[in-house]
Parts: structure tokens; C-alpha cells; sequence
């Protein structure tokens, strides 16, 4: 590919240079901008990476401000705008102040964009091109500053597409590259970055001097949330659930590293994270028996250091088809990778948890994931654990009936524990063959319109998320305090060395009340990015909620139960059936979808309900299941 982009961009090049020594300077400002035009010069500026440092940033504005200056004869004083999206990438362009711009071109605020480099808006190629066009339909121009380029000029075009294209082929060059770099540091048991565990801070170690010199993170324990994560292994060892060590947990006052309510998936993340496990010769042989990738002599294994694993999980952010530069739709997603793609390596922080309890804890998960996941006893029973009587609130238990069976299947009953033999509840029980069959062929048939309105209102608790998550923006504001402070204190740390003996206590003082500071917003920043990536894996809950609707046809065609019963689950948050007008109906609520009071649902009535659904409304429905159409008096 570089064989052909490269010899191409050296003729245009040249072919630019000839423009510009034959007078294409005085073509670059033939099409001049009106000046009683009052729509705004803005700058838009962009990097990867978040950082505590901003030079990039506020670099790439200055150059900007003085090429603006220049070539649009703006006075010394002129305000621009200023838009910059930190810590995002150029190919995609759900960027937030990149959106917030587009939208104040529409809105005609404004006839100018500044960029310091053509990548730094956009690394990918379609984009560039609608971007431009769009650019072009509200008369703004584009300038590049570091190539002076305007493509309100005809012989700029081609020199844009050229370097969009180049653009688009260094940031697959450079994601490779990445990767590898990130690889090799994981085979030396550094922190590649992230939101820290629960137990653990990160800090930034530099070494060496000069053009040598380097750097490292690495975790640090935390005392306090060090014998929290003990105890949850205890717990959960000792309750051999995760629902239960979250409910105990609860009950006790304790709170998750962000300050939240533990959850299953709270306690799940914890159990499963290979961080805690003390790295020994019975870790080491563990990670070796599952195929995992172990770097390192078993001499390394200390039985004091942690373990450190990359390379876990694979995120992915797909684009849906209707998506465009303008209305961006992109589908993230994080997938649990197979240990035998796991890069493990002793770690540089302590271990929390012996190898034998952490190994004995990661047995017990797989148990309760393979009893969760596999149909009830001999009876199949695809709903077990998420039918609840709608009149005491109880979990329905499966009660099979023996030798007996419905449409070739084992028969059983959906029964309400507290309604057996004459018991406080008076909750009728669901044939359990006749309510499987229907809940696989609805979730199997959905109408378009239906399947729409689903996706849609799980769509809408996903924009609810993120704009409930309004931390972007405290981090951001955050992380320019803390640049601020720390260039103050280059600033005092300069002055001390040429300070008087009477002054030089004063700025010492100075810089260390910066400096705590400094630390005590590093932690706020923390707290918040922890807090935003909750908000991200509620997220991910959702959007496989999503992938699993399109794909249960296909799924429930393979008529392997436990594959069945996993979607339901997936998919499923609560079903009921309820007796109402004479007819039974079922009341589904999908996961995903904002939490309801369930206690209070049938108090006010079945409008909160995600989905609803009359068995007896569809002559379908009629025909296969007459069961639900009989009269529920």
C-alpha cells in the first residue's frame, strides 16, 4: 500500500510547489472571506490521549491563532473559538466538541475552521470528504495550518484528499504499533493504564537521565480497600454466591470503590480479576495448565508480587449502517477473551489473595456459571429464576410433574412457593412447556415495529446514561487545574533557584500546598473516571442486550437449551403472568431497560411494563397455547 500511496503524494506535492512558486499563493486568496461576514473564526484541536499535560493542545491552538492572524488578516485581539475534544480518536466522529462544532456550522455561528493538521479532525477518509462538502454547503473554510491549505481554494483539494488518505493509512500503522509496544510492557508486569481495581492507586516511577530517561507506572496498594477485597473472597467462598456476597455486603455499609452499592456484576468483576492473585509456583501453574501466554521463569513467581494479565477482554466499536459523520451510531463492546490469549506475567504491585483461594474462587464462579446456564434438571425449564408471582412478589420455583409431558417435553409448573399447600399466597401456577414454547416464539418473531420499539427504548437508557454521566466534562475541567498548578509550580520551583534566603521558605511553602493540591484533585479525578466507567459497562450490559434481540431467531433455531436458556437470561430481566379481564397475560421486562419498582408495578397498574403481550390476542397465539386463553376465573 505504501509503495503506491507514497510516490503519488511526493508528485502532488510537487505539483503544489509548482502552484505556489507560479503565483498559488495569490490563487490561495482569490476567494477571500467576506469581512462584514460576523460568523466566528474557531480552532479545533485534538489529541489521542488524556493527559495531565495539555502542551499539545494549547500548542496546536497557538499556531493556529497566529496562521489565522496571518492569512485572514484578523486583528491581534480577535476572540476565536476554541473546540477540542481530549483523549479521543481522529476516525471516529462521535467526538463531543467536534459534534457541538458541526452543529454551529449549521446554526451559520461560524465561517472559519483552523486546524493545526488535517489528522487532527478527521483520520478517516469518508468522513473528510462529507465533512468538506458540508463545509462547503454553509460557505466555511477549512484551513491546515502546518500545510497551508484552504479548501475554499480549488488547488487545495486535491492536496486534502491526498493527506486524508495518508492520514487514515499512518493511524492503522500507528494502532499496530501500539499494540506491540503495549505487548512487550505486558510481558514486564507494568499498569498499562485504565480505571486502578479496587485495592490499588496507580503511580508514575521515572528513571534514568537525560535522552535515557524513562518511565513506568505501577500499582500501589491501598490499606482500606486491600482487606475489602479479602473480604470478598471470604464472603464469597463462604456464601458460594455472588448475589449474596452482594446483598451481605450491602447490609454491612460497605460501598464500591466509586462510592455505589455493590452489585453482582461489582462482586463478578472483582472475583475474576487475576490482579489479586499472589504470583507463586501454584499461580504459575495454573496460568500454564489453562494455555495461557506465561512470561517469565517459575523463579520469578515470589509469592509476593500480583499477578498481571493483558490482553483479557477485546473492545470494539462498530458502526452502525444508517450511521454518518453527522449522526455518528457506533456500538461499543467488550467481549471476555479465552485465557489462551491471556499475557500473564508477575506484576510489579502486591498480591491481595493467596493462589489456592483465588484459584478455589475461580472454580466456584465456573460452577455457578454452568448451573446458571443449564436448563432446569431434566425438565428444560427455560425461565427458571426470572418468573415472579405477581401478587406476592416471589420468585416462581419449577415443579415438574412426572412422566408426564406437553408437546413431547417433560411437563412442569411455574409455582409460587408461598401458595403451596394452602400457603399465604393464592397465585395459581404457569404451565411451564406452554410458557417456554411462547416466550422463545415471541422473542423469535417480533414485528419489526416491535423489535423497533424495543431497541429504541433501550437506545434511549443508553443516551440517558451517558447524559446522566456529565463527569467528561468535571474531568476535563479537572485535568486543566491540575496543568495549571503544575506549570505554577515550574514556575516557583524556577524562581526558588534564584531566591533570597528570606523568600526561599515562603516559595517552598507554596509549592508543597500546590503540590497537595495536585493530589488531592488526582483523587476527585480518579473517583470520577471510576464512576464514568460504570456508567460504560451499563452500557456494554445494554448493547449486548441489543445484539442478542436481532440474533434469537438464530439462536433458538439451534435447539441447544442451555444456548436458548443463556439469551433468555441475557435478554430478560423479569417475566410475569397475570390474570386480568378473564385472560392471562405476560408482562416482560427487558434488560437494559430503566429499573422499575417492582413491588409497586402492580399497584399502579401494567403501564410501566417494558413489553406486554396478551396470549389470547393473537390467533397465533390462540391456536398454539389455548392453555392462556381459558378463562382465568
Amino acid at each position: 500500500m505504501s509503495i503506491g500511496i507514497f510516490p503519488l503524494f511526493i508528485f502532488a506535492l510537487l505539483c503544489y510547489d509548482v502552484c505556489v512558486w507560479k503565483g498559488g499563493v495569490k490563487n490561495l486568496r482569490k476567494k477571500e472571506l467576506k469581512q462584514d461576514d460576523n460568523r466566528a473564526v474557531v480552532i479545533y484541536a485534538r489529541k489521542s490521549k488524556i493527559t495531565h499535560k495539555g502542551d499539545s493542545i494549547s500548542n496546536q491552538e497557538e499556531y493556529c491563532k497566529e496562521y489565522a492572524r496571518l492569512h485572514l488578516m484578523l486583528p491581534e485581539d480577535y476572540e476565536f473559538g476554541i473546540y477540542e475534544d481530549e483523549g479521543k480518536s481522529g476516525f471516529y466522529a462521535d467526538r463531543p466538541d467536534f459534534q457541538r462544532m458541526i452543529r454551529d456550522v449549521e446554526h451559520r455561528k461560524i465561517k472559519a475552521i483552523v486546524c493545526y493538521k488535517l489528522d487532527r479532525i478527521s483520520r478517516r477518509m469518508s468522513d473528510l470528504t462529507n465533512l468538506i462538502d458540508y463545509l462547503n454547503k454553509y460557505d466555511v473554510a477549512l484551513l491546515i495550518s502546518s500545510n497551508n491549505l484552504n479548501t475554499m481554494d480549488s488547488n487545495s483539494k486535491m492536496m486534502v484528499q491526498m493527506l486524508g488518505m495518508i492520514a487514515e493509512f499512518e493511524r492503522d500503522i500507528i494502532a499496530e504499533r501500539l499494540q506491540d509496544n503495549l505487548t512487550e510492557l505486558a510481558k514486564d508486569g507494568r499498569w498499562l493504564g485504565g480505571i486502578t481495581p479496587t485495592g490499588y492507586s496507580a503511580e508514575r516511577s521515572k528513571y534514568g537521565s537525560g535522552k535515557k530517561k524513562n518511565a513506568f507506572t505501577y500499582l500501589v496498594t491501598v490499606p482500606e480497600e486491600k482487606a475489602l477485597v479479602e473480604y470478598i473472597f471470604s464472603t464469597f467462598l463462604s456464601l458460594r454466591g455472588m448475589h449474596a456476597t452482594a446483598v451481605k455486603l450491602n447490609a454491612e455499609g460497605y460501598t464500591t470503590k466509586t462510592g455505589a452499592r455493590f452489585t453482582t456484576l461489582a462482586v463478578k468483576d472483582i472475583i475474576r480479576n487475576p490482579v489479586y492473585c499472589i504470583a507463586d509456583k501454584t499461580a504459575y501453574q495454573y496460568f500454564i495448565d489453562n494455555g495461557s501466554n506465561v512470561f517469565g521463569d517459575i523463579e520469578e513467581f515470589d509469592g509476593v508480587h500480583g499477578i498481571s494479565v493483558y490482553n483479557r477482554t477485546l473492545q470494539t466499536k462498530e458502526e452502525s449502517d444508517d450511521s454518518t459523520f453527522l449522526h455518528p451510531d457506533f456500538t461499543s463492546s467488550t467481549k471476555q477473551k479465552d485465557p489462551e490469549e491471556w499475557i500473564v506475567a508477575v506484576g510489579k504491585h502486591e498480591g491481595f489473595i493467596t493462589s489456592e483461594k483465588w484459584i478455589e474462587a475461580q472454580k466456584l464462579k465456573e460452577d455457578i456459571a454452568q448451573k446458571y446456564n443449564q436448563p432446569h434438571r431434566s425438565t428444560n425449564a427455560l425461565l427458571s429464576g426470572i418468573m415472579y408471582c405477581p401478587e406476592c412478589g416471589s420468585r416462581l420455583r419449577v415443579v415438574s410433574e412426572s412422566n408426564r409431558y406437553t408437546h413431547g417435553k417433560p411437563r412442569f409448573k411455574y409455582s409460587c412457593p408461598k401458595a403451596v399447600r394452602k400457603g399465604s399466597c393464592n397465585y395459581v401456577a404457569v404451565h411451564g412447556v406452554e410458557m417456554d414454547e411462547f416466550i422463545v416464539d415471541y422473542l423469535s418473531k417480533l414485528k419489526d415495529n416491535e423489535k423497533d420499539d424495543y431497541k429504541a427504548r433501550l437506545r434511549a437508557e443508553i443516551k440517558r446514561v451517558y447524559q446522566s454521566d456529565s463527569n467528561e466534562k468535571e474531568i476535563r475541567v479537572i485535568a486543566k487545574e491540575i496543568e495549571k498548578l503544575e506549570r505554577s509550580i515550574k514556575a516557583q520551583v524556577k524562581a526558588l533557584r534564584t531566591a533570597t534566603a528570606a523568600t526561599r521558605p515562603y516559595i517552598q511553602s507554596d509549592i508543597d500546598d500546590m503540590a497537595n493540591e495536585i493530589a488531592q484533585k488526582k483523587q476527585e479525578q480518579a473517583k470520577l473516571e471510576e464512576v464514568s466507567a460504570d456508567s460504560e459497562m451499563q452500557v456494554k450490559e445494554i448493547e449486548k442486550t441489543l445484539t442478542l434481540i436481532d440474533n434469537f431467531n438464530e439462536i433458538s433455531e439451534k435447539d441447544e437449551p442451555g444456548e436458548v436458556i443463556s439469551a433468555i437470561q441475557s435478554v430478560l430481566e423479569r417475566v410475569y403472568v397475570i390474570r386480568e379481564d378473564g385472560k392471562e397475560k405476560v408482562k416482560i421486562f427487558i434488560k437494559g431497560a430503566p429499573k422499575e419498582n417492582y413491588e409497586s408495578f402492580f399497584e399502579e397498574g401494567v403501564k410501566a411494563a417494558i413489553g406486554v403481550d396478551a396470549m389470547c390476542d393473537l390467533d397465533r397465539y390462540s391456536e398454539l397455547y389455548s392453555y392462556f386463553c381459558r378463562s382465568a376465573a
